[in-house]
């Protein structure tokens, strides 16, 4: 229960107990005053009544018709005449026909008027003749007690509203500075550290001031970690003179792209070699030659980022580039040659020939090298800016209107298709199923490197999407088991789609703590407002929200611990021979020890073997997916 329920609960305790006791004090009071002024009233009237019987003859039918006259006159419960011996002489009663008055039957019981006769003495000369006994009706008392009672409630009961009122108002303005705690202690627990204004409330004011130091130390320790990873990765990850990434990171990201379903058709690799290095570091100098190759790395790093690709170094003379372009594979090649030369210092003439091919799923990165060295001899037949290219693979829709036309009527019929890829933990117990999407296209279920590069030009991310959200939740429906789908960047932007995915959420509440949701890294940076709102959202309907191939610009995301990610997948490439390699245990560890501080489940995606997954559990990677896992 909240602290405000219970102040609450204690406000309203406190007025029950206060404003009760004062109705049920105040009526008792007016009970016991009515029951006095009509005990006074009965010794008034008996003692004025017994003096007129005194004074007059006291024969039998005068003291009869005085009484009856008195009792007619006034209101009175009973008037008796008793002689000394206590024998009746006269008497009269009062009959009731029924209940005239409003008084309720329990009031009556509850709160019922006892009044004390009055009695008086009555004299015959020196001898005492009887004595007089007046009771006075209390029904017109009750009735005044039950009016008297009835305002004194109405009146109570608005006091306490307006009490209500004026406490609602006063509880708020006492207890703001606790919301704001409340809220930061909840931005905490989701591994959001913000800072909050001090309150002038002394003890909320201490309070404030501890939650503040605890957010700044977890955030500057994330911070902190996070320039550690940043070094650890230039360290075991990249070549030092250019940057790039050195040889066996750029084998393992090679790697990663040709295996991972997602990839998109259109990728194609660049390879690029700077010739007689040996001869220009004695004849330029070693400073002017280093130059030259930094150059040739921000200008291949440039290319890559625009591209969502990646450049490596593989020795001290290739230089090798992934990206993917709607350009044909010439034109690209041309293109890059021209902004190298343009990098290059003028009057520097370097021989720098080219070769490029397309990348085939799941082909061996050394047959794509081997067959990359081979278009590279014969383009240094072509001269010192000869380029070579290997022959393109084409698809059977050749160009957009076929493509849109393939693609609409898949959607249409069948729709999508979801793979399963189990993702378990080191016990082999399941995660959740990893399913990828698969669209029907000439006349075979393709993987979404197959198409998504064409889906994303026509604007169709969105839609096939859509249709992957409502598959899982039909495929939980059916199963009960928990299952992992991708959105794409163009969804997470797309405003329409996530309207759709709230609503349609909302009324499959109990099967969302079985979907997952996991975004690519590149949406962490590129479009991080859209992602914590839209993650927020999410995890407040229950679904687990992730970022899928984490570690290749981890350390450039800002305000990680604002997204409130459960889980992070890390890319292939990261971990691929880590059995056999260590160079990146530590920035693996470093990772792992950043996604818990965050509260997320690390897995690793493209486990190929059991000896990999023995030595990731050792770095404090939660769970695998990939070929080795079943």
């Amino acid at each position: 229960m909240s602290l405000i329920k219970q102040l609450w609960i204690g406000i309203c305790l406190i007025l029950i107990l206060a404003l009760g006791g004062s109705f049920f004090i105040s009526t008792l009071t007016a009970r016991e005053y009515l029951e006095q002024q009509l005990q006074l009233k009965n010794i008034d009237n008996a003692t004025s009544l017994a003096l007129s019987i005194t004074q007059m003859e006291k024969d039998p039918v005068t003291l009869e018709l005085l009484l009856s006259a008195q009792f007619d006159s006034g209101h009175y419960q009973s008037i008796r005449l008793l002689d000394p011996e206590g024998e009746v002489i006269v008497e009269r009663h009062y009959q009731t026909n029924g209940n005239t008055q409003s008084v309720p039957v329990w009031f009556e019981k509850l709160l019922n008027i006892q009044v004390q006769p009055g009695i008086a003495q009555i004299q015959d000369g020196w001898h005492q003749y009887g004595s007089l006994e007046v009771i006075s009706h209390s029904r017109y008392a009750q009735q005044e007690l039950w009016d008297s009672s009835l305002r004194l409630l109405l009146w109570l009961l608005l006091a306490a509203l307006v009490c209500g009122l004026i406490g609602t108002a006063v509880l708020k303005a006492i207890t703001r500075p606790l919301g704001h705690v409340v809220r930061q202690a909840e931005s905490i627990g989701q591994r959001h550290f913000i800072t909050s204004a001090e309150p002038r409330t002394r003890e909320f004011r201490k309070l404030v001031r501890s939650m503040n130091k605890l957010s700044a130390s977890v955030k500057a320790m994330l911070e902190k970690e996070t320039q550690k990873l940043d070094k650890l990765q230039r360290e075991s990850q990249q070549d030092p003179t250019t940057t790039l990434a050195n040889r066996s990171h750029f084998l393992n990201l090679l790697d990663s792209v040709i295996h991972r379903e997602d990839t998109e058709q259109n990728f194609s690799v660049y390879l690029l070699r700077l010739m007689e290095l040996a001869q220009l570091n004695q004849t330029m100098g070693r400073d002017q030659v280093d130059d030259i190759l930094r150059n040739i790395g921000q200008t291949l790093q440039q290319q890559a980022s625009e591209t969502q690709g990646f450049a490596g170094r593989l020795n001290g003379t290739d230089f090798v580039l992934v990206s993917h372009s709607d350009l044909p594979l010439q034109e690209s090649s041309e293109h890059l040659h021209r902004l190298i030369d343009a990098s290059l210092p003028p009057g520097n003439a370097v021989a720098l020939p080219l070769a490029a091919t397309q990348i085939q799923t799941n082909e061996d990165h050394g047959k794509l090298l081997s067959r990359l060295d081979g278009l590279l001899a014969r383009a240094e037949e072509r001269g010192d800016r000869g380029i070579q290219i290997a022959a393109q693979v084409h698809s059977k829709q050749r160009n957009l209107q076929q493509w849109r036309e393939s693609m609409t009527q898949a959607l249409e019929s069948p729709g999508v298709q979801l793979g399963q890829f189990a993702v378990r933990d080191h016990n082999g117990a399941l995660v959740h199923w990893e399913q990828p999407v698969r669209l029907l296209l000439e006349s075979e279920w393709q993987s979404a490197g197959f198409f998504v590069g064409w889906a994303k030009r026509l604007g169709l991310l969105a839609q096939i999407d859509w249709l992957v959200v409502n598959q899982a939740i039909k495929q939980i429906q059916q199963t009960g088991e928990p299952c992992a789908i991708n959105v794409s960047e163009s969804a997470l932007c797309d405003v329409d789609f996530r309207v759709k995915v709230r609503e349609l959420l909302r009324q499959s509440t109990v099967l969302c703590e079985n979907l997952w949701l996991e975004f690519p890294e590149s949406c962490a940076i590129r479009q991080l407002s859209q992602l914590k709102s839209f993650s927020a959202e999410l995890r407040l309907l229950g679904c687990k929200v992730g970022l899928e191939h984490v570690g290749l610009e981890f350390t450039r995301i800002r305000e990680l611990e604002g997204i409130g990610v459960d889980y992070l997948k890390v890319d292939s490439a990261i971990i691929r021979d880590c059995d056999s390699n260590t160079a990146n245990h530590p920035f693996i560890q470093s990772l792992c020890g950043i996604g818990h501080s965050l509260g997320a489940v690390m897995i690793a995606e493209g486990v190929q073997t059991t000896a990999e997954q023995q030595t990731l559990a050792a770095l404090n990677i939660d769970a695998c997916t990939g070929p080795a896992i079943q």
